[in-house]
């Protein structure tokens, strides 16, 4: 018997246009960069003609962009064409932009800022890193920003250069709730200060931070690099009632900023999280009184700091509800110690046999930088704080649950052992090795 077979057909499974998109869109993470901004839309619309018929319907794949502007004329025409063609098959999709113009020549304007201006009411999150001159020729966005909710602005133009007024398109933005300002005052803009709800990141001096609190009514979180410390003239106090999140940093080439006068100036009942970085100047006398103010405060990390072991002590005790306490000391500072660990350990003061927490008494979470020395210290505080609490059999009981030790040393076998018994009694302990420098 013949047996005559046809040839296979492949086999072809017609996949929806809206699965397609949804597959498209998560071949793209949440990083903004050329990669998933430009390389990956461009890569799924070539396989074949179906997919980039459903690449081109999905709007949303084609509504974020990381650009850096090229200086010479071809390819800064090329990339407005690119800009373009985003710009048509976004659709009605709010855009997320990244711009950074680094590259002399610095001119006016730019090709791709021209092309972005005309849909500036789609605007929603967008980052601009240029030269102060090239601002202006953001001009005509003024009251045309109808969905924008975050902005970064920088320069790397020289801080010397004089800027001639102030610059006024992004102070009519309703939605606008996220601002950070990079290398730049944000004092050369008019921005909507009443409505924001975040300042992730500003250069400011001292006065300049009293400023903003005082314009951002209705702030929430915060951080500032101070570059300067000290205040020239009378300059009044600052008690702000909506932050909830405040981060006090240095820069890397002066980690020495005198701030002893920030910390008189500010009063924040509702603040929770409080982080301290690259500080190795004194806090000053007015950080304890600062911290007793602090009504609500539930969170504090200290990181490469020089605070001396008294005086986080006494900051410790002016903040009873802290639950979470990070501290990493620089490699100058005496933070860490037996004096510290003492103060933090609970010992019986009851003639019941009870234990009565002193010191932040409702620490549940504990993060610290120690070396061998003070090892058995901070196993005998560890264990104290999983001890029941209270004058009554029946009180509360609020212990410690989480500690995260950082060290550049491998401990002894007795205290690991003994890091193993407080895992084995519920304590969730993690060690992380660092290098001597604490990185």
């Amino acid at each position: 018997m013949n047996v005559t077979s046809e040839p296979s057909r492949p086999f072809r499974v017609h996949i929806p246009t809206e699965l397609l998109s949804e597959i498209f869109l998560n071949c793209v993470d949440g990083a903004m960069d050329a990669a998933n901004t430009i390389q990956i839309p461009l890569l799924v619309a070539q396989i074949c003609t179906n997919w980039r018929e459903a690449a081109i319907a999905t709007p949303r794949l084609w509504s974020r962009l990381f650009l850096q502007l090229a200086p010479d004329n071809e390819a800064a025409n090329a990339q407005s064409e690119l800009v373009d063609t985003w710009l048509e098959r976004s659709s009605a999709a709010h855009l997320s932009i990244y711009v950074f113009w680094e590259d002399p020549p610095f001119l006016g304007s730019h090709p791709v800022l021209d092309s972005l201006v005309l849909h500036s009411k789609r605007w929603e999150n967008m980052f601009f890193y240029m030269p102060f001159g090239a601002f202006k020729s953001l001009a005509r966005i003024r009251g045309r920003l109808d969905c924008l909710t975050e902005l970064s602005l920088g320069s790397g133009d020289d801080p010397s250069i004089p800027i001639n007024g102030t610059l006024d398109m992004f102070e009519y933005a309703p939605r606008l709730k996220s601002l950070e300002c990079v290398n730049c005052s944000p004092f050369v803009f008019n921005f909507p200060w009443t409505q924001l709800k975040d300042v992730p990141v500003m250069a400011v001096s001292i006065e300049e931070c009293l400023d903003i609190l005082q314009r951002s009514s209705n702030l929430e979180q915060s951080g500032f690099i101070f570059l300067s410390g000290g205040i020239s003239g009378p300059t009044g106090s600052i008690q702000h009632s909506h932050l909830r999140n405040f981060t006090i940093m240095t820069p890397p080439w002066n980690e020495r900023v005198d701030l002893a006068q920030l910390f008189p100036r500010i009063t924040l009942p509702s603040l929770e999280n409080l982080t301290i970085c690259n500080l190795k100047s004194s806090f000053g006398p007015g950080f304890v009184p600062f911290l007793s103010r602090l009504e609500c405060i539930q969170s504090l990390q200290l990181r490469k700091t020089s605070i001396s072991d008294a005086d986080l002590v006494r900051g410790l005790v002016a903040i009873p509800s802290l639950k979470s306490l990070i501290v990493h000391c620089s490699a100058d500072s005496e933070t860490i110690t037996d004096y510290l660990l003492t103060a933090l350990t609970w010992t019986c003061r009851s003639t019941d046999g009870y234990l009565i927490p002193s010191l932040v008494p409702n620490l549940t979470k504990l993060e610290l930088q120690i070396d061998e020395s003070i090892a058995e210290s901070f196993i005998s505080m560890a264990q104290s704080r999983r001890t029941i609490l209270g004058t009554e059999p029946d009180s509360p009981t609020i212990r410690l649950e989480h500690v995260k030790v950082r060290t550049a040393q491998e401990f002894e076998p007795t205290i690991v052992d003994q890091l193993d018994s407080l895992r084995l009694d519920g304590l969730s302990v993690d060690i992380e090795y660092i290098q001597s420098n604490g990185h």
